[in-house]
């Protein structure tokens, strides 16, 4: 009767934690804060095509692939709900999908036997995390992406059997097909799960490599689905799920940028001159032409150029994990500013917790059950570093970073109170 009471005296916690979470999105999404961004237009046009049961188009009532359909379907749903499109009911939606996501950090942490205390503390840093909160208002893909991590965390350590494989690949199939970067998640997962049973004989290891492998063909089947279709309007068939010259952009621009700063700082300007390099690129060589010749020019830079390239990949890491998403708005808002100054210590704080939950994960036996957090970690730690570490693609994983602070403390003050419980 008293564990009975008290779980559900912790559910209502948890509860009220979400209800936390909500009320303090909604009050980020109503802020009267210029939260504009000029990628947003290509979300909400076939996002607006969609509502109106006209297909997937771009404004000029083309067919596009320019944006994979994830957040454009979610963002057609709230239009279809609002009767018409609404940044307001977007920005509801996405105080919705935050909160829930602080719920799933909760069940994920119960599922895989953390003590209450460390659950609702993933849960509530989850919730109280502007950076996470801060997502909300902007019509972008953070927000859902964040709350699909959350999603997989959840279904990663609280399901068992068969629907924990199910669930994974679903998740994995909506978050690949809401930016194409998280196909890596998949397989960096099945990697770091394989390397952590290795020593559990060939025949374990041939039964969890299919287990990945038919988790994998969840993945596969939409992606490829959308891949078709992206043959059909392009005349390509073409996994990147875009019509930019992705990945090679990507590796171009990491080893060209010269910032001391971010990238993007419009003090250098080097973001928009690179971009219009794109377009000029695009415009003469086709996509496929502009897609080589920028693999041509990144790996002549690494031929010639291996310390600076190395230098340079280095430090847009290290921005990526030091910085704090939107920071270049934040510093060059006449009154916000003083904002990003605010979170960078807690944005420090948190990051020097999490790896220490990471580090308790990896070795001590209590945890165990929370390993499979380190194959996320490793997806954040190790896609984007080779492709295009920029801050934003690093606020996705605030549902693990709480959880794994939430973890690192409390590993702090069980090895404090037993030391002070020692004799002198």
């Amino acid at each position: 009767m008293g564990d009975a009471r008290e779980a559900s005296r912790v559910r209502r916690q948890a509860l009220a934690i979400a209800a936390a979470a909500f009320v303090l999105r909604l009050g980020f999404a109503l802020a009267p804060v210029d939260t504009s961004a000029p990628d947003s237009v290509t979300y909400l046009e076939p996002a607006a095509s969609l509502a109106r049961g006209e297909g997937y188009l771009d404004g000029t009532g083309r067919p596009t692939a320019a944006r994979p359909p994830g957040y454009p379907a979610l963002v057609a749903a709230c239009y279809l709900v609002a009767g018409g499109p609404s940044d307001l009911a977007v920005r509801a939606a996405q105080a919705a999908l935050g909160a829930l996501a602080t719920s799933l950090v909760f069940v994920a942490l119960r599922g895989a036997r953390a003590p209450a205390p460390v659950a609702l503390g993933g849960a509530a840093l989850l919730a109280l995390d502007p950076i996470a909160a801060g997502q909300t208002p902007y019509l972008l893909r953070e927000a859902l992406l964040l709350a699909l991590v959350a999603a997989l965390l959840a279904a990663l350590l609280a399901l068992r059997g068969p629907a924990r494989w199910a669930v994974t690949g679903g998740v994995l199939a909506a978050l690949a097909l809401t930016h194409q970067l998280y196909l890596l998640l998949g397989p960096t997962l099945a990697l770091a799960d394989l390397l952590a049973r290795r020593r559990d004989g060939a025949r374990a290891l041939a039964r969890r490599a299919a287990v990945w492998a038919a988790v994998g063909l969840l993945v596969a089947l939409p992606v490829t689905l959308w891949a078709r279709r992206n043959e059909r309007v392009t005349g390509r068939f073409s996994f990147t799920l875009a019509e930019n010259p992705v990945v090679a952009r990507e590796l171009w621009l990491t080893v060209t940028c010269p910032n001391r700063w971010l990238n993007g700082d419009r003090a250098t300007g080097f973001q928009a001159l690179a971009w219009q390099e794109e377009a000029r690129l695009v415009d003469a060589l086709g996509l496929d032409g502009a897609r080589d010749e920028l693999y041509r020019r990144a790996a002549e830079a690494w031929r010639e150029h291996p310390l600076r390239s190395l230098g340079r990949l280095a430090l847009m890491n290290f921005w990526y994990w030091a910085e704090v998403p939107g920071a270049i708005s934040l510093v060059e808002h006449p009154r916000l500013f003083v904002v990003r100054w605010a979170l960078l210590p807690f944005h420090w704080v948190r990051l020097a917790c999490a790896c220490a939950g990471l580090l308790a994960v990896l070795r001590e036996p209590a945890w165990r059950a929370l390993r499979p957090t380190a194959g996320v970690w490793a997806f954040f730690a190790l896609a984007p570093a080779v492709l295009y570490p920029i801050p934003r693609y690093l606020a996705p994983a605030c549902p693990l970073l709480d959880a794994l602070a939430a973890v690192g403390l409390w590993e702090a003050l069980r090895r404090r109170a037993e030391a002070r419980r020692r004799p002198a």
